[in-house]
């Protein structure tokens, strides 16, 4: 009633309901827009000098910890560590950039408004834009290297949309290493590495699976799948994949012939993550004994099966100690034909 007749007083026409005010201010009074407005009025008119002086309430809750903003940070200092570089790429790609890395573009949104000629579609995933880049570092004289990107995608074909009607994004940690000349060994284990290490890094145990169905997936497309293997947790929890290029899509981005890629989920990253357990494991009172055990198997049996079956038998045979199982070379006589021996 008090705030009505202060209103009133400046022919301010107030219909007072219950605690409800409905204010119509006079023609004239074209400052009085929005319901804060009002409220300024009021406080004139009664008198800001009368209110009450108090302080603004204020939170001491510390902020709560960003998982994804950590993960990142965890990332960026792994692969920097182990000598990759970070680089930032446009989201939108040319068409001829899908096309090359054997990504359907019939998948990927086509802008209406494009900044560029070049810059016409929203990427699928963010490892073609890194291929397009390595080109260009092997003329600037780099010899040796591997780039890396946390950026994002998506797929229109496999993802739906949001509540907003946007298509969903899924964000992406993938990463490229060249060399111009052959080193020791397959490029696939020299990216290996660093995505041990990241793992190492993260806290989590990663498993690798070789490829034996077809898959039809824009991550998957430039990868040569029998050269390349699944990523899992050791909890099952799919990650992404690493693995060799295939020939056409090193033609097409003029890669050197020694190059491998992986490609993270980012967000599965993050659920690994909140979901391991870390527990505490006193040190052994005994000491460590290390021992080289070699079996001969046919050529034809994976890896995977013979580190699996050596897991099992040391975990069923050996109780109550810490045994870790590595492999140290698999060897292959020319005169044993169909034969290998795995240590």
């Amino acid at each position: 009633k008090q705030i009505a007749e202060l209103l009133e007083n400046v022919e301010i026409t107030v219909d007072v309901t219950s605690d409800n005010l409905k204010v119509m201010p006079p023609f004239w009074r074209t400052d009085l827009d929005l319901p804060e407005d009002v409220v300024e009025e009021v406080g004139r008119l009664y008198g800001f000098d009368k209110l009450p002086r108090t302080l603004p309430l204020r939170s001491i809750t510390p902020a709560p910890l960003n998982n994804a903003r950590l993960t990142k940070q965890l990332i960026r200092e792994s692969l920097s560590k182990a000598g990759a570089n970070e680089v930032l790429t446009y989201s939108f790609v040319h068409e001829n950039t899908i096309k090359r890395a054997e990504q359907d573009v019939t998948q990927a949104f086509k802008l209406g408004n494009a900044l560029s000629p070049d810059l016409q579609y929203y990427r699928l995933t963010p490892l073609p834009s890194l291929l397009d880049k390595v080109h260009i570092n092997i003329k600037a004289g780099h010899d040796e290297f591997t780039l890396f990107e946390i950026g994002k995608g998506h797929n229109k074909k496999d993802h739906a949309d949001d509540d907003e009607g946007l298509p969903s994004e899924i964000e992406y940690v993938d990463a490229v290493y060249a060399s111009k000349t052959a080193r020791e060994g397959a490029a696939y284990y020299r990216i290996r590495r660093q995505i041990h290490q990241l793992g190492k890094d993260l806290g989590l145990t990663l498993q690798y699976h070789p490829i034996t169905q077809p898959m039809d997936f824009p991550v998957t497309a430039p990868f040569e799948l029998p050269r390349s293997a699944t990523i899992t947790t050791r909890q099952g929890e799919f990650i992404g994949m690493v693995g060799e290029l295939k020939q056409s899509v090193i033609a097409a981005f003029k890669l050197p012939a020694y190059t491998a890629a992986f490609t993270l989920d980012f967000s599965g990253i993050v659920k690994a993550r909140q979901t391991r357990r870390v527990s505490y494991k006193p040190l052994s009172k005994y000491p460590t004994i290390s021992q080289d055990i070699s079996l001969r198997t046919a050529t034809e049996t994976l890896y995977e099966d013979i580190f699996q079956t050596v897991c099992t038998a040391t975990n069923e045979r050996i109780k109550g100690m810490d045994v870790k199982v590595s492999p140290v070379s698999i060897y292959q006589a020319k005169t044993e034909a169909g034969k290998k021996t795995t240590t």
